[in-house]
């Protein structure tokens, strides 16, 4: 959870989906690592690029080109692990962030995806074994 507190730290706006969302609406759980959709703006993808450039122990952080062109892209950081879903993002943007509600994580403001999206998703994935 700190990493999504250090990223809404850098001012990088995002929504946390998966288990980490699952676990902020109450339901004790292990988070292994955050799912979260970032706004698709080029100057929004900057900012989460910097950040993690800081954040990721060898230095090896994608290409700036993947966070505007993938599906999804993973970075392991010196915080735990964090999978941007950028293409199920892209197209559900205006939808999940409507949903989502604003929660205090280690004093950062973090958006999390609401009790409904979160749960559909689990679904989705838990049935295609995603």
């Amino acid at each position: 959870m700190l990493l999504a507190a250090v990223l809404a730290a850098e001012d990088v706006s995002f929504v946390l989906v998966g288990s980490a969302a699952w676990y902020l609406h109450g339901h004790r759980i292990p988070v292994a690592d955050i799912d979260a959709v970032p706004a698709s703006d080029g100057g929004n993808l900057t900012r989460l690029h910097a950040a993690l450039a800081v954040m990721v122990p060898d230095g090896r952080v994608p290409a700036m080109r993947r966070f505007g062109t993938a599906d999804v892209v993973s970075v392991r950081t010196s915080y735990g692990g964090l999978d941007c879903l950028r293409g199920w993002g892209r197209r559900n943007w205006g939808k999940l962030q409507s949903g989502a509600r604003l929660v205090q994580v280690h004093d950062a403001g973090v958006m999390v995806a609401s009790a409904t999206t979160v749960t559909a998703l689990r679904r989705r994935h838990t049935r295609t074994g995603s």
